[in-house]
């Protein structure tokens, strides 16, 4: 199947390096965004369902390489803490 995550031990160095990479990008990216938005709600510069653009951008200059998206989040509701 085709979905199936690999097996770790038969993965080369450079796709664990890279799948660390992704995966700490992902995960400390979303904390800091969702730290940020709550901080806003709170103290009133965002409002809950307001659209944002985002861009993201990867450089590896040594490689010569970017990478960017953009996309539309949007602010979610306050919690509740």
């Amino acid at each position: 199947m085709a979905d199936e995550k690999p097996d770790m031990s038969e993965m080369s160095v450079s796709e664990t390096a890279m799948r660390k990479f992704l995966k700490q990008l992902g995960v400390t990216t979303h904390q800091k965004l969702e730290a940020t938005l709550q901080a806003r709600l709170k103290n009133g510069s965002a409002d809950a369902g307001e659209r944002l653009t985002v861009t993201a951008q990867i450089a590896i200059p040594e490689l010569g390489f970017t990478h960017e998206i953009q996309a539309e989040l949007m602010v979610p509701e306050a919690h509740d803490n």
